[in-house]
């Protein structure tokens, strides 16, 4: 598929978007849930944050594969596959019984979503220009943001009259027949993927510049959804708010970052995605470390609302950074090998090591640390080489 029109490209990337938005909904709806689930089936707050650990190993798993599938269905089916894949997965996590079983589901949802990821960001590649890379990425970036809004909100609303499990199979329909919507639609990529090339492979994992950079997407990540997933236990457990006020305070905390991906991607784009992305991860990990050290009240407000506006404007310029790794064709394995790994440090081990610090001292005292290793991080990307073009 080649580069489009103007109004055929962004009607493409609309949908697109709307998949993305319910992938990362499906996945980052079980932060508002926590406090029901913890209370309901008398977990501690370690087995809590471990549930994002289980769905980010299928996660890490799903994108290290997924260019076998896309390279025998093509791409298009494989973000359709993903999608009603993800939707019966949430439908059966009304029939788990116990942690076991919850862990396996959920194992099986990082699964399904995973295959999602790059399969997209090929499509958005063949839609978007490459002079404006940065900012096709940010308008596919608003779908995460608005996910972080809209998950709390929708399990504010829904669960005053239904069970957290109907809550999830809710969402799996919605999730089924969009993506049934998406394989009848025209939009979509058909070329095949590619499996991923051994050699090609060996030569980016003997690239310094491909660790660190998955050092910082691994920071980026933990700075976006690790602190996400734990932020309503860090206020009703260490602040006193009801579930309620918690999930309002989550959502609103989120609203003005849905659209800073695109003065992001902007940024990026004229001032220089490295630089961009050492500035985002400092200042994230200050507000996240204040964030944690502040008394309840305003300070707090404004800290929890300034922090993910800074921390989601890492993805535009990291993605396109990470695009530009080695030669043009070790873009789209840079994002397949790079991004597993980032989810399963930044999303899946450090809320489950957030968890366990809050069943010790407090959930206030491991996003300290997780501050303080964000700043560190900010300071370590100025010593990466660039590969940014003058």
């Amino acid at each position: 598929m080649g580069q489009n029109s103007l109004s055929r490209a962004f009607a493409g990337l609309l949908f697109l978007a709307g998949l993305f938005f319910l992938n990362f909904t499906s996945r980052v709806i079980f932060s508002p849930l926590l406090p029901f689930i913890e209370q309901e089936m008398g977990l501690d707050h370690a087995q809590a944050g471990s549930f994002f650990l289980f769905i980010s190993a299928g996660y890490f798993f799903s994108i290290l594969s997924s260019g076998f599938v896309s390279a025998r269905i093509g791409h298009k089916l494989t973000i359709v596959f993903s999608a009603i894949a993800s939707g019966m997965v949430l439908l059966s996590l009304g029939f788990c019984g116990s942690l076991l079983t919850l862990r396996l589901v959920l194992f099986c949802l990082g699964l399904a979503a995973g295959l999602y990821l790059p399969s997209g960001l090929v499509t958005i590649s063949r839609l978007v220009a490459p002079a404006y890379l940065a900012r096709g990425m940010a308008i596919h970036e608003i779908a995460p943001n608005l996910g972080f809004v809209a998950a709390p909100l929708l399990c504010d609303m829904l669960l005053t009259f239904v069970t957290w499990q109907k809550v999830l199979a809710w969402l799996g329909v919605v999730l089924i027949a969009t993506g049934v919507a998406y394989g009848l639609s025209s939009h979509g990529s058909r070329e095949r993927g590619k499996a991923p090339d051994l050699s090609a492979s060996g030569s980016l994992l003997r690239m310094g510049t491909f660790w660190g950079m998955c050092i910082l997407f691994s920071l980026g990540i933990c700075s976006t959804l690790g602190i996400y997933a734990m932020a309503p236990l860090f206020l009703v457990n260490d602040h006193g708010m009801d579930p309620s006020q918690a999930n309002s305070l989550l959502a609103f905390s989120r609203i003005a970052s849905i659209f800073m991906p695109l003065l992001g991607g902007w940024i990026g784009d004229r001032f220089g995605n490295q630089r961009v992305l050492g500035a985002v991860l400092l200042i994230t990990g200050m507000l996240t470390a204040l964030m944690a050290m502040v008394p309840n009240g305003i300070w707090l407000i404004v800290c929890v609302a300034a922090q993910p506006l800074f921390a989601v404007c890492f993805f535009p310029s990291g993605f396109a950074l990470l695009s530009k790794l080695g030669p043009p064709e070790y873009g789209n394995l840079a994002v397949s090998l790079c991004i597993p790994l980032a989810f399963l440090l930044g999303g899946g081990v450090m809320p489950t090591l957030i968890g366990m610090i809050g069943d010790v001292a407090s959930i206030s005292s491991g996003f300290i640390l997780a501050g303080v290793a964000m700043t560190l991080g900010g300071c370590f990307s100025f010593l990466i080489p660039s590969r940014e073009e003058n």
